[in-house]
């Protein structure tokens, strides 16, 4: 099937496709990169399809066609989106690259935005705010504020989330051999991409102001069956952890290397050994943590470990000592951790300078699906209530949760229902620990105050309809869910700018106008 290769000349931008019998996803992408504000003469969509058998191919060409700076080029199937990402750094007339995911989509102004603080700061990435259909909390770590090069930024590292929805200059990439690892299917291909690109990059700019990029997930996606072959999975974890070792190795990418290990055993190879350990078969778990202990052993640096969470800490230390039976026993402790918010009272105050509205929440947290936390009071300090041969095993240190509750967070979000993005809110919060027979209560009382003039990192909300959520942070356990609207409302003015109502969930909501 030939190319079309209708493309304006030196286009800033090349946006890479990898199609492989793409439906409505796809029309979904295409007619977000015709919305652009960026003129499409300044950017091309290159499409790569993993040979898609032939009737499917000519559906995507076809569209592809009536695209006016869009190109179409097939290879032999791979099996994965490596080999047509490679393809496309090849093929790229633009200055930079981003890789879109067939399915995706992008903000009208999200090409435009990103040339503009490229073109700015002279970084060779532009990082942009992200939301993920089915996670309120995707990504808000990350951005966090608007950095003209968020290598310098401390506790995260620049390129997390580290896929490839960014902007990359395509002389960087070509100049150092930057490429995706091919050869079947690679889990996390990405991370090793990225990890290559860390060596290599001369800073990092993130825009977290304005919507970016829409990571649609669906019912069943190429990443969403991740985990369904567990060897499959400790291998690519393995591959990437090693990655990281050696692509990263050297006194000079210490940091960036510390991060982005740090990364991987706080959000993949600890987690997997917690309470979803359980749910597995016993062949299953012996394999977990047999694999999950190799790393611990290998590549989790102590001064890495003191930075973790304690529940993680636990986790790794007992793998370490070489107690596989005590990490399962800790895990049906650590089962269903989770904070729950309502709202207490919501004020509406209109003055000369504006509207903002004052929230108060009350937080409980609970575990074992609705349960008590297992806690108890020695003295004047809280302390996890364990077995005590896993008391013993594990030592002060690690069972007394006082700094932990020192810690524990609860910040109000609001996500666009039109955007699917989530900015949080400045809010400060109070933690008790209620002394009561049995066990103690763990509940927090926040006040958040939501200007809707600076909400998304000094800029005004968009009109239209906010969910309110919780970002619950204890024991670094992060659930982030709606607010409960079981207080006090006041009724709203017709003329008023902000509405807060309970939406038909019995969720706290604002319809800003």
């Amino acid at each position: 099937m030939a190319d079309a290769t209708r493309a304006a000349p030196e286009p800033l931008v090349t946006v890479v496709v990898p199609t492989y019998r793409s439906g409505d996803g796809f029309r979904r992408l295409l007619a977000s990169l015709a919305t652009q504000t960026l003129p499409a003469e300044r950017f091309e969509v290159l499409v790569i399809d993993d040979g898609s058998p032939t009737p499917e191919a000519a559906v995507i060409a076809g569209l592809v066609r009536d695209a006016p700076n869009a190109r179409f080029h097939r290879i032999e199937h791979t099996g994965w989106p490596s080999a047509p990402r490679n393809t496309g750094i090849d093929l790229a007339r633009g200055r930079y690259v981003i890789f879109a995911d067939h399915d995706d989509e992008l903000y009208p102004e999200s090409l435009e935005n990103a040339i503009r603080t490229l073109e700015r700061t002279g970084a060779d990435v532009y990082a942009g705010k992200e939301a993920r259909t089915d996670q309120a909390k995707w990504g808000l770590d990350a951005f966090d504020g608007e950095y003209d090069d968020a290598t310098v930024r401390p506790g995260i590292h620049a390129l997390v989330p580290t896929n490839p929805h960014k902007l990359y200059r395509t002389s960087l990439l070509r100049e150092h051999g930057i490429r995706f690892p091919e050869g079947g299917r690679r889990l996390w291909e990405d991370v090793s991409f990225n990890v290559d690109v860390a060596r290599h990059m001369n800073g990092v700019s993130i825009g977290s102001q304005e919507p970016f990029y829409h990571w649609v997930r669906e019912a069943h996606t190429t990443s969403s069956s991740f985990g369904d072959d567990l060897d499959e999975w400790w291998t690519g974890l393995e591959r990437i952890v090693r990655h990281i070792d050696t692509g990263l190795a050297g006194a000079e990418h210490r940091r960036q290397r510390d991060l982005l290990q740090l990364h991987q055993f706080r959000e993949r190879v600890l987690p997997a050994v917690g309470p979803g350990l359980l749910r597995r078969p016993p062949e299953a778990r012996r394999l977990v943590l047999d694999r999950a202990a190799a790393l611990v052993d290998g590549f989790l640096d102590p001064r890495l470990e003191a930075a973790l969470p304690r529940h993680l800490r636990a986790r790794a230390f007992l793998l370490r000592r070489g107690r596989p039976d005590l990490v399962e026993e800790l895990a049906a402790y650590d089962d269903g951790i989770l904070g729950v918010s309502f709202a207490r009272r919501a004020v509406v105050d209109t003055t000369e300078a504006g509207t903002s509205l004052r929230l108060e929440t009350k937080t409980l947290w609970t575990a074992h699906h609705g349960g008590f936390l297992d806690l108890e009071v020695d003295g004047v300090h809280v302390r996890r209530a364990l077995s005590p041969r896993l008391a013993e095993e594990l030592g002060t240190d690690l069972i007394d949760v006082d700094a932990d509750l020192a810690a524990a967070t609860s910040r109000i979000g609001l996500r666009s229902r039109e955007t699917k993005m989530t900015w949080l809110v400045p809010t400060r919060t109070s933690v008790t620990v209620a002394v009561t027979p049995g066990y103690p209560d763990v509940t927090a009382t926040s006040v958040a105050t939501i200007d809707p003039a600076t909400l998304r990192h000094g800029r005004p909300m968009a009109e239209g309809f906010w969910d309110v959520n919780a970002r619950n942070e204890l024991f670094g356990v992060i659930n982030q869910r709606a607010v409960r609207a079981v207080g006090r409302l006041q009724p709203t003015p017709p003329d008023q700018a902000l509405r807060v109502y309970a939406n038909i969930h019995g969720n706290l909501s604002i319809e800003v106008r």
